[in-house]
């Protein structure tokens, strides 16, 4: 498998998520504005969910001072970031972790000072966190709480969605995100399934395609209850909880949101 073939799976990737996501980049650039302004240019960050690396990518790109510990669960996604991000060197170190399990903020902090680099200032998670169920989201906010350093953020830019509460935005949310994704299929993109079967054609990830069906398969059973219908409220209140004083939302467009959080400067 060359590094074409990689960037351009990975090319198909980025346009197959705008499908969904309409706003990605626009959600990037507003967590990268905040990171400018907070913290400069020089940090360790956390990809947390990272797939395969592009929120990793874009940070690196804007901050050539700053470092990126990406993590996830999903082996193929991850062979995919090792490659996309290797050309940023010791910048980048790309590791295996279930984020949720607690032994993921463990993994991170012996990966940070293996790297002989900072304790993590800013995590950020897009379109990912609402594969966790409530109770693991919460627990996931809760060690990001304990791992972060004193002023460290977190930033979650995802889906929350609007509850029975608010039927109206909640239908309105709806067709306007299955109209974007009909809108880009038919332009001849690449939607979710279809992406994945093209991606198991390439030989040198099918093996790793055939490893995470198996381990997702043995996970689902317990996902029925995910945490892809929470509400932006819940993330806001289990952050308040883990210890982040700052707690609030920072963007939104209908129910795609950034969710913010930060802890206090001194842990006195």
């Amino acid at each position: 498998m060359s590094e074409d073939e990689i960037m351009a799976l990975l090319s198909r990737w980025d346009r197959q998520q705008e499908g969904y996501i309409e706003q990605r980049e626009e959600r990037f650039k507003v967590m990268f504005d905040v990171i400018e302004s907070v913290l400069g240019g020089s940090f360790t960050a956390i990809d947390a969910a990272c797939g395969p690396g592009s929120l990793s990518k874009r940070l690196l790109d804007r901050f050539p001072q700053a470092h990126v510990i990406a993590v996830d669960a999903d082996v193929m996604l991850l062979e995919l970031a090792r490659v996309s991000l290797a050309h940023y060197g010791e910048r980048a170190q790309v590791i295996e972790a279930d984020l949720g399990l607690s032994s993921w903020s463990e993994k991170v902090l012996a990966a940070a000072q293996a790297a002989n680099v900072d304790t993590p200032s800013v995590l950020l998670s897009t379109t990912a966190l609402h594969w966790l169920m409530p109770g693991e989201l919460a627990e996931f906010y809760g060690a990001a709480g304990d791992l972060l350093k004193p002023g460290g953020m977190v930033m979650n830019g995802d889906h929350m969605r609007f509850d029975s509460r608010l039927p109206t935005p909640r239908q309105v949310a709806k067709q306007v995100r299955e109209k974007v994704e009909q809108e880009t299929v038919a332009l001849g993109e690449d939607d979710w399934a279809s992406w994945w079967l093209k991606a198991e054609k390439i030989p040198r990830l099918k093996k790793l395609k055939v490893e995470r069906d198996a381990r997702y398969a043995a996970r689902q059973p317990k996902r029925k209850n995910s945490g892809e219908d929470c509400p932006v409220d819940f993330h806001v209140a289990s952050l308040r909880h883990a210890g982040f004083t700052e707690a609030g939302t920072i963007w939104q467009y209908f129910d795609n949101y950034i969710v913010f959080g930060r802890k206090p400067l001194s842990d006195e």
